[in-house]
């Protein structure tokens, strides 16, 4: 390496770290080109959830949930810091194989119903606890 300053050797190195991590991306490309049923079976089986939402639940009926949720600060990341809504919505879109779109006006959307459908679906849930709590014999 002549000719080279020693404050420019380590710039080098990266640069060919660099290279070699992008020659290794275009062969993974590559064999999901040329094998990929071998990597669509794999990513289904990993992050597919096997629930799915009956016909009747609407999807402003989960973001009264996920709402409700945000709101009560109880969802943390593991670092202990509160959960943003985008993260606690793709949680839910995740588990339940929806999509709710733009979180924020989702959010707005319940936030702003008028006060008689405000917490309609999380009312409902409430009912129904209560309902199997008397179905039980409990008083």
């Amino acid at each position: 390496m002549c000719g080279l300053s020693k404050k420019k050797m380590p710039y080098l190195h990266l640069i060919e770290e660099a290279i070699g991590l992008l020659n290794n991306e275009m062969r993974i490309i590559k064999l999901r080109i040329k094998y990929p049923e071998q990597f669509q079976q794999h990513a289904n089986k990993l992050f597919l959830s096997p629930l799915h939402l009956a016909d009747k639940t609407s999807l402003i009926s989960i973001m009264e949930i996920v709402s409700g949720l945000f709101l009560s600060q109880r969802i943390i990341y593991q670092n202990e810091k509160t959960v943003h809504l985008t993260d606690l919505g793709k949680a839910f879109e995740w588990l339940f194989n929806i999509k709710l779109g733009d979180y924020h006006q989702k959010y707005m959307d319940v936030i702003k119903r008028k006060p008689a459908k405000l917490t309609e679906f999380l009312n409902e849930l409430a009912n129904l606890i209560r309902k199997e709590h008397e179905n039980k014999g409990y008083r």
